[in-house]
């Protein structure tokens, strides 16, 4: 919530708005980040030069001090739109501190090119500065200070950039593996060594009066109990597979994976997306650590769409956590419809 209200009521002015949005487009998978004139001056309608995936994008940068109108919004937009044709550029990012609805973006994207463009509202841009790889942001340009929780976490983010080398086939541990995607021909040892690498054995696990208890987990190690998941009410509304049959139930949905990936290479962007969901929901409905399940599995699958989609999963696939959970529990009976929209608006 401080993230949020800071964001929306913006005192900060256009620098630091500049450099931060400069961060975050870095957090989100932009490279060759460009800031054109943070500190004043002409810009030629181009706040942020960045690329991503072969193209160049223009980023504008619209942070109010007070809540703006869509009206407002839409001539900013409108205006900086133009810096695309000016600067030679392939897309568009608007970003702004506002509310906006989905119609609301829909809209400003229909003004450019609705397949390329790319908007960070008020939301996203939280989500951003809210999850570990921003507390670091956070911290340098909001001065909102990381709890000991949230600092564990920003530090282990080094092991979940491990973990997308790997999946890029950056790390390669045999010469003559085979040159398919890491996520192509996941199975069990490669999603423990995913997991080990993401956990490096260390995590908080509470406070207990005035000194913090810590639990090991053993990075990579198939789970031995039982384990569920609890509404708020604390009734059982999930139970991971019986630790016997983990085994077995990862190659057989491992197998069914390899074999729906290679149907997904040639197919539409709806049955991509269908096997996505699938194949995330089985994912996590086996639950096959003792934690660290559904961070794992969102880093697969955001992988997992950039190789088939050509674009990733990012935070607002669990902006509305009980939308997700909900989705997920519908696809326990066979309605993956919920998470196919979740995934489709968390693509970027």
């Amino acid at each position: 919530m401080q993230t949020e209200l800071i964001l929306h009521h913006w005192r900060l002015g256009q620098t630091i708005a500049e450099r931060m949005c400069a961060g975050i487009l870095r957090l989100s998978g932009f490279v060759d980040v460009e800031p054109q004139a943070p500190l004043g001056g002409p810009d030629g309608r181009k706040d942020i030069i960045v690329r991503r995936d072969d193209r160049k994008y223009v980023a504008a940068v619209h942070f109010p001090p007070t809540p703006s109108s869509m009206a407002d919004i839409t001539k900013k937009d409108t205006n900086d739109l133009q810096g695309v044709k000016e600067n030679s550029a392939d897309g568009f990012i608007f970003m702004v501190n506002q509310h906006l609805t989905v119609s609301q973006r829909a809209t400003l994207l229909g003004l450019g090119n609705e397949k390329i463009d790319q908007i960070f509202n008020l939301e996203r841009l939280r989500a951003v500065l809210d999850e570990s790889r921003g507390y670091g942001l956070r911290l340098e340009y909001l001065r909102i200070p990381m709890s000991p929780e949230e600092q564990v976490a920003f530090f282990n983010t080094r092991q979940q950039d491990t973990i997308q080398r790997i999946l890029k086939n950056e790390l390669q541990a045999d010469e003559n593996a085979s040159r398919l995607p890491a996520t192509a021909r996941l199975d069990v040892s490669l999603l423990q060594m995913l997991h080990s690498a993401m956990f490096h054995n260390l995590v908080p696990y509470n406070e207990t009066g005035s000194e913090t208890a810590w639990l090991r987990i053993h990075g990579g190690r198939i789970r031995a109990t039982e384990v569920y998941v609890l509404s708020g009410d604390g009734a059982v509304v999930h139970m991971g597979t019986a630790p016997g049959a983990i085994l077995d139930e990862l190659d057989k949905l491992f197998n069914e994976w390899q074999r729906a990936y290679a149907d997904a290479v040639a197919a539409d962007r709806e049955q991509i997306l269908r096997t996505l969901a699938w194949f995330h929901h089985r994912l996590v409905s086996i639950m096959p650590f003792s934690d660290g399940n559904g961070r794992l599995a969102r880093l697969i699958i955001n992988q997992a769409a950039r190789e088939l989609c050509h674009q990733g999963v990012d935070a607002d696939l669990i902006v509305d956590l009980p939308a997700y959970y909900k989705s997920l529990r519908a696809a326990d009976d066979g309605d993956l419809s919920a998470l196919i929209e979740l995934l489709r608006a968390a693509l970027v």
